[in-house]
Order: structure tokens, then sequence, then C-alpha cells
């Protein structure tokens, strides 16, 4: 008996070694499954996903709720859309996406509540951006007025022909006496967040 009550025990220890070492090792994979995927979704949903050239303009940005080009919108098929409508939470505030000089701050038809930025690139080269909708009493700067990058030049709202609270982002090129939009996109994603 006595022998039959050391070979149970014996096996019994057996299968709590057996079982404790390969329950460490499947917990140790799936804490690095875990892990890798933490990592991933980092890449994909982390909190500085944006590596295009320029500082995102709006803080706490969600999404893009509507794209340069041609839309429908407003009850008007095919108007073109000269920028890119960025939304932030309900409140962000707007930043300047580069160092520049106020050349427009104040309340401009369907814009309503806006400001344009005059930047130099690296060549000497004249460019603006342009930052719209933003609500009533929130413009924080001035024509006239040099910025820097991050500036808060106000907030993001819904003056003017607006749907709902958001950031109406230009770029503008010039050339000659004219200004001309581009698309901003290239600017603030890369080519996998557009």
């Amino acid at each position: 008996m006595s022998r039959n009550l050391g070979i149970i025990i014996g096996i019994i220890i057996f299968i709590l070694i057996f079982g404790c070492i390969y329950t460490e090792q499947s917990y140790a994979k799936k804490a690095d499954d875990v892990l890798d995927s933490i990592e991933n979704n980092e890449e994909e949903q982390g909190e500085i996903k944006y590596m295009g050239k320029f500082l995102m303009p709006v803080e706490n940005f969600i999404q893009v709720t509507s794209k340069f080009g041609y839309r429908e919108s407003h009850g008007v098929v095919h108007s073109n859309h000269t920028g890119i409508d960025l939304c932030g939470s309900l409140g962000s505030r707007v930043m300047s996406v580069q160092d520049g000089e106020i050349t427009f701050a104040g309340k401009q038809g369907g814009y309503g509540n806006c400001v344009e930025i005059k930047h130099v690139d690296e060549q000497g080269n004249a460019f603006f951006t342009f930052y719209a909708h933003m609500r009533d009493n929130s413009l924080q700067v001035t024509t006239g007025q040099k910025v820097t990058l991050g500036q808060i030049i106000g907030t993001q709202g819904s003056t003017g022909n607006s749907t709902g609270d958001h950031l109406h982002f230009e770029m503008r090129t010039n050339t000659g006496s004219n200004k001309y939009a581009v698309d901003p996109a290239p600017y603030l994603f890369t080519e996998k967040e557009r």
C-alpha cells in the first residue's frame, strides 16, 4: 500500500510540475502576444500618428470629416472643397502649423471666424495656411502679429457655412498675385493615414 501511495504521490508531483511549466510557457506566450498586439495597435492608433511635415493644427484630433476636392455639400452638387475638415474633440484649440505672420484674422463670409498665416519655406518661397469656422470670440491673434509653431490661434467651431464643430484647414501657394489652394493632407499625414 505504501508503494502504491508513493507512486500516486510521484505521479501527482510530476503532473503538478509539468502543469506549472506548461502554464508558465502558455502565459509567457500569451503575454508576448498581448505585447505584440499593443505595439501594433499603438502604431495604428497611437497618440502621435501624424508623420507629415506639419504639426496637426487641431488638438485632440479625431478624424477627417471632409477631404480636399470636389464633393457634394450644403445642397450643392460638385462644389470644390478647397481644404480639409479636421475634427477634434469639442472645444479643441487650433494651433499654427509653423512659424509665420498673421495676414488676416477676423470674419470672412462663409468661412466665419478665420485666420490666414504667411509662412516662408526653406527655399524662401511664401505659402499660406488658412484656419476657418473657429468659435466666436476665440481668435487669439491679430493681423500683422508673428506666431510660432504650435501657438494657439483660436478654438475649432462652427461659424460661417458649417454644419458642425470642426476646423476647415487650407494650404495656399503664392503664384504672382494669386493664391491657389492645394491638398493639405500630404503635409499632415503619411500615405498610410490619408
